[in-house]
């Protein structure tokens, strides 16, 4: 009797799922498997448009290159400026300007002191105006020379 029971027990638990395992066999299992290689087969195709889609962008692209170029005038080899040239022009500006102002102020200094010790040469001032600070100190440098002998 024990065993009688026992085995209804295990029936009872074993019956059903095997009853479920049996309805979702193989028609269910063709199915999926149906299914699946649907969903492979659309994602296949999927990708070939993407990739079709891309091609055609890349044509796009090119041909907006191509007529860019062409609206482009030519420029002949010889003609073309190297960029980096145009680098060091535009960093050398800033610097003639600067000394070009400060060879303005030496002259205009010199001018100043001519004028207020009311002697001197004109030439000082084409010195200062060409040489810069160089020609500015050399012309300090006579000025106190002469004071000390006027001093003396």
């Amino acid at each position: 009797m024990k065993r009688y029971v026992l085995s209804m027990m295990l029936a009872a638990i074993f019956v059903p799922a095997l009853a479920a395992a049996q309805e979702e066999g193989p028609e269910n299992f063709e199915f999926q498997m149906e299914m699946h290689e649907r969903e492979m087969e659309l994602q296949h195709r999927e990708s070939e448009m993407d990739i079709e889609r891309r091609m055609q962008e890349l044509k796009l692209e090119k041909y907006k290159i191509e007529l860019e170029h062409m609206r482009r005038p030519q420029e002949h080899p010889g003609h073309m400026k190297d960029n980096d040239d145009d680098d060091d022009d535009d960093n050398l500006h800033p610097l003639l300007l600067v000394v070009l102002v400060v060879h303005i102020l030496c002259a205009v200094w010199v001018y100043q002191d001519i004028r207020r010790r009311a002697g001197g040469s004109g030439i000082w001032i084409v010195i200062a105006l060409l040489t810069g600070l160089l020609g500015t100190l050399v012309y300090a440098v006579v000025r106190i020379g002469e004071n000390q002998k006027s001093s003396a």
